[in-house]
């Protein structure tokens, strides 16, 4: 349609200018080194395009050699293109070996030769070829740059999985040294440092975490969680109040919301006879969240009161009636108030809502003190089938076959 329009426009503005032409055809005169050159306008303009299109095909003459070159790399860029789609979509259908191949092929003429090698790294591992894994890896890692980066991220992330952290560490080191560290990078440099129990190097990593674009919060929270764990473990295993509050006070805010580090830090506060601050820690956790290990913590309490504890403690039930955790631990703060028949009445409903070991055990303690052995011999028996999952499958046992059997016995003797 475009080319049709083209043409009568052509036609259209050639008749208009012949129309002009012909009445005067106009005369050029050019004077150069002594000689008058002259020629009318219509041969003058001919001669112009014609010059234009021999210059022209003159540049193009000279470069076709380096146009055909260039055509020729370009289309051997353009089949390992190809070839890198090609392999991608291969080890995405499992055909690991064809993957590793068709990447290998094509990759003299990528434009980026490590993310061939890198891909054929990942179909070789899929396949359990380590040795060629390792190669490909090293050839990507030759290429240097940015390929150089993901090359040493992938080989780390390699050596992870299959628990070889020295290795692993030695890659993260390498981008450490360079400064070429990312934000993969810290990760896994944060994971290792937790398989490897060094919590005082992933402690001093951990502003970094924080720091770090493209690391959510939780994500950094997650990495660096272990570190707070073990501090306040630490300290509640030494008794050591002063350093419990240093580090309950150092704790980011968002890890201080976390089930496991609030019941951590309760455990602690409770041996080192502070289990007032750990019972206001709990109940604002179980305010905001209902967690069942700081359920059963909160049955540990032991405050000066326990009859208020245990109050607080009942103000959930309505909510939670069906909470076997609960019942237990109201149970154990009722035995602290010493109200023992209310104790075993929470017993007995935790344990026909979900029997537990613990349960079973301390209600049979609690039938030995009140005086009821075979209540507990009872109770003891149940727990005991639990735990095996089963009943003993014996056969009845007649009783007056068993006593004659019995006295035939000590006749003999």
């Amino acid at each position: 349609m475009k080319g049709g329009l083209y043409i009568a426009a052509a036609l259209i503005g050639g008749a208009l200018l012949a129309h002009f032409l012909l009445a005067d055809p106009g005369y050029v005169a050019i004077r150069f080194a002594g000689y008058l050159f002259e020629l009318s306008a219509v041969t003058f303009a001919l001669a112009l395009v014609g010059a234009y299109f021999l210059v022209r095909l003159g540049i193009k003459a000279i470069n076709a050699r380096r146009l055909w070159r260039d055509g020729r790399v370009q289309r051997r860029q353009d089949r390992a293109r190809r070839s890198l789609a090609r392999g991608l979509l291969e080890m995405s259908a499992g055909e690991w070996a064809a993957s590793e191949e068709t990447l290998v092929r094509s990759v003299r003429d990528a434009e980026s030769p490590a993310a061939h090698y890198l891909v054929a790294a990942r179909a070789a591992e899929l396949q359990g070829a380590l040795q060629r894994r390792d190669g490909w890896l090293s050839k990507a890692l030759e290429a240097g740059g940015e390929q150089r980066v993901a090359a040493l991220i992938m080989q780390a992330e390699v050596h992870l999985k299959h628990k070889q952290l020295p290795l692993a560490l030695a890659a993260l080191t390498q981008l450490e040294s360079s400064g070429e560290q990312n934000s993969r990078g810290l990760l896994l440099l944060a994971r290792i440092y937790r398989q490897l129990g060094d919590w005082q190097q992933l402690q001093a990593l951990e502003p970094r975490l924080r720091s770090a674009r493209g690391i959510d919060t939780s994500v950094a929270d997650e990495a660096v969680e272990q570190i707070y764990l073990d501090r306040l473990q630490a300290a509640g295993t030494a008794v050591n109040a002063t350093e419990l509050h240093a580090t309950w006070k150092n704790v980011p805010k968002s890890l201080g919301q976390r089930p496991q580090i609030v019941v951590a830090y309760a455990r602690a506060a409770m041996a080192c006879e502070e289990d007032a601050d750990a019972e206001i820690e709990l109940r604002r956790l179980l305010d905001k969240q209902w967690d069942e290990s700081a359920v059963l913590a909160f049955g540990d309490l032991d405050c000066e009161e326990p009859l208020t504890t245990l109050e607080r403690a009942e103000q959930w039930l309505p909510a939670h009636a069906e909470d076997a955790a609960l019942l237990l631990s109201c149970a154990r703060l009722s035995l602290r108030a010493e109200l023992y028949g209310k104790a075993r009445s929470y017993l007995e409903t935790s344990i026909a809502i979900r029997p537990r070991l613990e349960t079973y055990h301390l209600l049979a303690v609690l039938m030995e003190q009140l005086g009821e052995r075979e209540r507990a011999v009872k109770v003891l028996n149940d727990a005991l089938i639990h735990a095996l999952g089963r009943k003993p499958a014996l056969p009845k046992i007649r009783a007056r076959r068993w006593t004659e059997r019995r006295q035939s016995e000590r006749r003999r003797n």
